[in-house]
């Protein structure tokens, strides 16, 4: 038997194709399973598309809510992030002249401190000069 006849002739072998669940015969024309499959999912993709054609003018004005919170909440969290920032870059600033205001009157101190000793390191030479030229005196 060659291959035409074996495939014309399923229920010759004891079951056919149908019994397996591998396709039917409709109209002398064969059809698998998997073709059975995606011609019903085209199909309810197609009137899911009416469908939601049909109800797309009551989903819009809750698409459009659902848009304008979500940019209502966008502006808030970018008003709160700057904000933030703000707060931050016055602290920094704020610690950065801290900072230099203390260093300055560091060195300032520092400053006055060195004149004070320059000043008593001058009075006790001029003591000591007077001193010494009072013992050689006597």
């Amino acid at each position: 038997m060659n291959p035409m006849e074996k495939s014309q002739k399923p229920h010759e072998s004891g079951h056919s194709g149908e019994e397996k669940g591998e396709g039917k015969m409709a109209g002398g024309m064969f059809i698998s399973r998997n073709a059975l499959l995606m011609m019903a999912g085209g199909a309810l993709g197609a009137l899911a598309l009416v469908g939601l054609g049909k109800s797309a003018g009551k989903m819009r004005p809750a698409a459009v809510g659902a848009v304008k919170e979500g940019v209502a909440f966008k502006e808030w969290l970018a008003a709160r992030f700057e904000k933030i920032k703000e707060d931050l870059e016055d602290i920094v600033a704020e610690g950065v002249y801290e900072h230099e205001s203390e260093t300055v009157a560091e060195s300032k101190l520092q400053d006055r401190e060195a004149e004070l000793l320059d000043k008593i390191e001058k009075m006790i030479e001029a003591k000591l000069a007077r001193i010494k030229t009072e013992s050689k005196g006597e």
